[in-house]
């Protein structure tokens, strides 16, 4: 929704596999768009190109946070059960993930694409291909902004750092009676971790 917010529309058709997360997508192009034809779906196995750049996330980037995950459970300072530690560890870290992903999408939109034998999607530049489309593409924008009804309104999450907005408040205190900083980076985020949970 922010994306489509930032590029004010949203695609004249989207696609998707069945999953259930994909219910809400489905109702709100359907929505915007005032037609049942602008959201389709389809299998998964007709996802290969996307699939195989999850692959790639995952060994060159994701991988390496769900070790670091992996490593705090493994020496015991994160219990995944413990509502504490995960509103903690969500307070710590959700931003610095935050500004990675940012980074891995900003890389790829301009990264450049070289052409290949066979491939039906053009080579370049992600961004220059979508905001600078060359002849004879069109303009796949193109439907502008609406206001959702309830009925989908309702089922979208509202991103949040803290879901207990009273364990948000307490480490809010906590940072600042002690003049902690905002992480910045993962070691930062780790740091900042330990000091609070010593804090239970």
């Amino acid at each position: 929704m922010d994306s489509a917010h930032q590029l004010g529309g949203y695609p004249a058709v989207v696609r998707t596999d069945c999953g259930t997360e994909n219910n809400t997508v489905a109702a709100i192009q359907c929505f915007v768009a005032d037609d049942c034809s602008a959201h389709v779906y389809g299998t998964s196995l007709g996802n290969q190109r996307i699939e195989a750049w999850w692959s790639f996330f995952r060994r060159c980037r994701s991988q390496w946070w769900i070790e670091l995950f992996e490593d705090l459970v493994a020496f015991e300072v994160f219990h995944p059960g413990c509502e504490k530690e995960v509103e903690c560890l969500r307070y710590c870290f959700m931003e610095v993930i935050q500004q990675d992903l940012d980074a891995v999408r900003q890389q790829w939109n301009t990264h450049r694409i070289r052409p290949s034998a066979g491939a039906r999607c053009p080579a370049g530049v992600p961004d220059e291909l979508f905001y600078l489309p060359r002849p004879p593409a069109i303009n796949c924008m193109r439907t502008p902004i609406r206001n959702l009804p309830p009925q989908i309104t309702d089922e979208l999450e509202v991103p949040q750092i803290c879901v207990n907005v009273d364990l948000k408040a307490y480490f809010d205190y906590l940072c600042h009676f002690h003049n902690w900083e905002k992480p910045t980076n993962p070691d930062s985020a780790t740091q900042l971790y330990f000091k609070l949970v010593m804090q239970f």
